[in-house]
């Protein structure tokens, strides 16, 4: 995944969590996450990030 591919709305996960992009910073090449459990913010360099659709909860279940 590219830096320019990450836009608000696409879910993410990442070692701190899984979240919605709520604002990308590209000075910094940081991705601000909203949680998806409880709409938590938490920011995450984008080298961390891992896009995946199919994240739906905290423990980053899979089904």
């Amino acid at each position: 995944m590219e830096f320019q591919d990450i836009h608000i709305g696409m879910m993410c996960g990442s070692k701190k969590g899984s979240g919605t992009v709520t604002w990308i910073d590209g000075s910094t090449r940081t991705v601000y996450l909203s949680d998806v459990v409880n709409n938590n913010n938490f920011e995450v360099d984008f080298e961390d990030l891992m896009e995946d659709p199919q994240i739906h909860n905290q423990e980053d279940s899979y089904y």
